[in-house]
């Protein structure tokens, strides 16, 4: 393994605890704290936000050839 691989995995082993602990207390957070928290958490996946399936899936800003009607 690499070492900015072994570095990464570091990081996110210990800053996973950290950001769930952060989670269980963002009822004391400020609403910009709480949105930032939950980007963090998003990103790294540690949020499930649901899978979206069938032509949810497919809707996105990069769809722009959509033909109306």
């Amino acid at each position: 393994m690499t070492s900015r691989r072994l570095i990464e995995q570091t990081y996110r082993t210990w800053s996973s605890p950290i950001l769930l602990e952060l989670k269980k207390r963002e009822h004391q957070m400020a609403p910009a704290e709480r949105q930032a928290l939950e980007n963090v958490l998003v990103e790294r996946r540690l949020l499930d936000v649901g899978n979206p399936n069938g032509s949810d899936r497919r809707k996105g800003s990069a769809n722009t050839n959509e033909r109306p009607g």
